[in-house]
């Protein structure tokens, strides 16, 4: 009787071992793919990043020609103010 009783804790002990592995298993491979989705997120973020820069830039350059287009026009008007009078 001891003999079945040990058998069957070591069958449940053999079936609880394999039971955990297959969840650390389903764990792991689950813990790779959100690494994965993690890391393509990251790389998309760095993406927009340096379009947002390069827009940035962009924007600064063209406010900075129309400052200087708004000068020459104030001066052109000037010179046109001056000839008439």
């Amino acid at each position: 009787k001891i003999n079945q009783v040990l058998k069957k804790g070591k069958l449940l002990i053999k079936e609880r071992k394999e039971n955990l592995k297959r969840i650390q298993k389903q764990a792991s491979t689950s813990q790779s793919a959100t690494e994965v989705r993690l890391n393509r997120a990251l790389e998309e973020a760095e993406r927009y990043k340096m379009e947002l820069n390069k827009l940035k830039q962009s924007n600064k350059m063209h406010i900075e020609a129309a400052k200087m287009l708004s000068f020459t026009e104030e001066e052109f008007m000037k010179a046109l103010e001056w000839g008439i009078s």
